[in-house]
C-alpha cells in the first residue's frame, strides 16, 4: 500500500514547487548567468515620510555587515517586510539634490532652515556616491555610516526629523545572493509552507488579477498557489490588501537602482504604489555588493 503525501505539508516538494511557480512569475526559467547576484531592495514612501530620527540610523549599524531585524512600526500583518532581516550596510540613501546644494527650501531665507550637516560632510559624501538623473546622490550604508561619525551627524538627535521626506532609503533584504534566494524572500515564502499567506487571511479579495489568475493554476502546490495568487492581485485590490506584480515593466524607485547599475527582475507593488519590493540583479563588476 502506497501513502500519498499532502503537498501542503511535503518538504521534500517544497523545492520543487518553489522552482515551478518562481518560473511561471518569470516567465520560464532565467537564462544561466553563474557569475550573476542577485538582491532584494524594500523601498516605502510612509518610511522615508517618518524615518528620522530612527534609533537603527548610527554609524556602527550602517556600517556593520551583520543582517538585522528593524523595529516593526506597524504591527504583524500579512506580507510584512518587518518578518525580513536587513543589511544596513548594502542598503541605499538618497539625499534629495537641493537638500545638499543648500537651495530651495534648504537656501537662504528657506523654510526649513540650516541643514544638520555642513559643506564638508556634502563634500566627502559625494567622494563616495552615485548620482542618478534626477540628480539625487546615492551611497551605501557602508560608505554613510563612518562619514556620520566622522562628521558628527547624529541621525538619532531630534534634528535629524527635518530630513524626512528629503532623504530616501531603500533596504537590501538579507539573502545569499542566488535568484532563488532572492525570489524566496521577495514572495513570503523563505520561511517554509507553514508561514504561507491563507487566502482566509484577506479581508476583501479572493482572487489574483485575471491573468495570473490562470498561470498560477498550475502551481501543484494549493497553498503556495493561494499564497501567490495574493501577491498578484490588480492594482486597484492591492490599494488594501496583498499586492500587485508588475514583473519588469515598471517599479517606483528603479531609476536608483539603475544609477548603481542594479537591473530589474521582477517588481511588487503594494497600496496605491507607496510601497515596493523588487529583486534585481547586481551589478556585473569586480566588487560587486
Amino acid at each position: 500500500m502506497t501513502s500519498e503525501t499532502d503537498p501542503a505539508t511535503d518538504l521534500s516538494g517544497w523545492d520543487a514547487a518553489l522552482a515551478g511557480a518562481f518560473e511561471i512569475l518569470l516567465g520560464g526559467s532565467p537564462a544561466a548567468h553563474p557569475a550573476a547576484r542577485y538582491g532584494v531592495y524594500y523601498a516605502s514612501d510612509p518610511l522615508d515620510e517618518f524615518l528620522f530620527p530612527n534609533p537603527w540610523a548610527t554609524s556602527d549599524a550602517l556600517s556593520g555587515r551583520e543582517p538585522r531585524h528593524l523595529p516593526d512600526p506597524d504591527g504583524e500583518y500579512p506580507f510584512s517586510p518587518w518578518a525580513w532581516r536587513f543589511d544596513l550596510s548594502e542598503s541605499l540613501f538618497c539625499f534629495d539634490a537641493d537638500l545638499l546644494a543648500g537651495t530651495g527650501p534648504w537656501g537662504d531665507g528657506g523654510h526649513k532652515g540650516p541643514r544638520p550637516f555642513d559643506d564638508v560632510f556634502v563634500a566627502d559624501l559625494r567622494t563616495v556616491s552615485s548620482v542618478d538623473e534626477a540628480g539625487e546622490v546615492l551611497v551605501h550604508g557602508a560608505e554613510l555610516g563612518p562619514l556620520l561619525g566622522r562628521h558628527g551627524v547624529d541621525l538619532t538627535s531630534k534634528k535629524s526629523k527635518k530630513l524626512n521626506g528629503w532623504l530616501t532609503v531603500l533596504l537590501r533584504v538579507a539573502t545569499d545572493g542566488t535568484l532563488t534566494d532572492a525570489m524566496r524572500a521577495a514572495t513570503f515564502s523563505e520561511r517554509g509552507p507553514e508561514h504561507l499567506v491563507s487566502i482566509h487571511d484577506m479581508t476583501y479579495v479572493r482572487s489574483a488579477d485575471e491573468p495570473w489568475e490562470k498561470r498560477l493554476a498550475a502551481v501543484a502546490h494549493p497553498a503556495l498557489r493561494d499564497h501567490l495568487r495574493m501577491l498578484c492581485l490588480t492594482e486597484f485590490d492591492a490599494r488594501s490588501e496583498g499586492g500587485f506584480y508588475c514583473g519588469t515593466d515598471h517599479w517606483p524607485w528603479i531609476d536608483v537602482l539603475e544609477a548603481v547599475g542594479c537591473s530589474l527582475v521582477a517588481g511588487w507593488g503594494f497600496g496605491e504604489s507607496q510601497a515596493g519590493t523588487a529583486v534585481v540583479r547586481l551589478p556585473d563588476k569586480p566588487g560587486v555588493r
